[in-house]
């Protein structure tokens, strides 16, 4: 397998020295397999799930650190995949973990297998004002059935600024972040969930998918949810709900949130939107049912 690309825009990247093993494992079941946790693109349990039902084959790439300090802007724009993107405070750098993977079908693995040498990607870290740095990522696939494909992220950073997701068929969940979302996909969920007051745009917008987004008290925000074969759900019980709409409805939430003037826009079809201004924004688990 060809590395990936890397621009001479980008900071230093240092590959890890621990390489991950070939995800085949549409057969057989290890241990290591049922590790890790279902909400990160390298779930051994979802990838397991993944490789039985639909005779996926994946493959991890090396993780990527890439040198940044303070807030740090994401950027993403990718042909396909799950995005998943979180703040760990105490982190010296940008740390990127990508997962190839094809899904050509149990009879076709081997078409799986050849087609994981046409995804790639570049890495650029890009100079903002002040202290603010982008890391910026563009997943590409060269692959006559990149529909099949896919390539998913886990993106940690100490101080995450804003977040800018372009990807289909696969879910988006974003966490801790300081500044304003722009996420848009397909046949997947958004989770956008953070402990840090939100008065930037949030425009969340999927297909096929479920929307949810929780911010702290301070938080405010003019909400146009909308969705089109679910309903829509709001919770507030750390903001004031200023005015509302005539055309609310069960699928319909349109409101002036806490005095803000930021936009607050959510769209998805045959999926529910559940949004919350509450005490404890990330105390959720895997399933989101408030």
């Amino acid at each position: 397998m060809q590395p990936h690309s890397v621009s001479n825009k980008c900071s230093i990247i240092i590959p890890s020295p621990r390489w991950s093993k070939l995800a085949f494992i549409a057969s057989l079941v290890s241990a290591s397999v049922l590790q890790g946790c279902i909400a990160t693109p390298t779930s051994g349990l979802e990838r397991m799930s993944n490789a039985m039902v639909y005779g996926e084959m994946s493959f991890d790439d090396p993780e990527i650190v890439v040198a940044t300090s303070g807030p740090v802007d994401i950027d993403l724009e990718s042909f396909g995949g799950t995005v998943v993107v979180e703040a760990v405070p105490g982190l010296q750098n940008t740390i990127i973990e990508p997962v190839r993977r094809a899904r050509h079908g149990h009879l076709r693995r081997d078409d799986a297998v050849s087609s994981l040498d046409a995804m790639d990607y570049v890495v650029e870290l890009i100079p903002g004002d002040l202290d603010r740095e982008t890391v910026r990522i563009v997943a590409s696939s060269s692959g006559a059935e990149s529909h099949f494909q896919g390539i998913d992220f886990r993106i940690r950073t100490a101080d995450l600024g804003s977040v800018k997701v372009r990807t289909g068929r696969g879910r988006v969940w974003v966490k801790n972040n300081t500044g304003g979302v722009d996420v848009q996909t397909t046949h997947g969920d958004i989770r956008v969930i953070t402990l840090h007051p939100m008065n930037d745009p949030i425009v969340l917008v999927t297909k096929e998918g479920e929307v949810d987004y929780r911010a702290p008290k301070g938080s405010t925000g003019i909400y146009d949810l909308r969705s089109i074969g679910g309903l829509v759900y709001n919770r507030f019980t750390q903001a004031r709900v200023i005015s509302t709409s005539a055309e609310n409805g069960p699928a319909i939430f349109v409101a002036e949130v806490g005095g803000g003037l930021n936009p607050v826009l959510v769209r998805t079809t045959y999926g529910d939107i559940r949004v919350a201004v509450t005490e404890n924004p990330t105390g959720v688990g895997p399933v989101i049912m408030e």
